[in-house]
């Protein structure tokens, strides 16, 4: 069972992953300064994407952990 912070599919994860990249290219290619109120609402927001997309990889990766030493259990 996922805890709260998983809970979501792997196209939410995937979505966030994709939106964190597309807005850190935005903020290469753009020319325009940005404020500290910009950059800390741009930052949090990435924030927020990353940790998403990281931590249904991490429930993934735990969950097939378990199942892969449950199969060695019965072997």
């Amino acid at each position: 069972m996922r805890n709260d912070i998983t809970d979501i599919t792997l196209d939410e994860a995937a979505d966030s992953a994709f939106q964190a990249e597309l807005i850190c290219r935005l903020m290469l290619d753009s020319d325009l300064a940005m404020t500290s109120g910009e950059l800390s609402a741009m930052l949090t927001l990435l924030k927020q994407l990353s940790a998403s997309a990281a931590a249904w990889l991490i429930g993934e990766q735990g969950e097939r952990m378990n199942n892969d030493r449950g199969q060695h259990e019965h072997d």
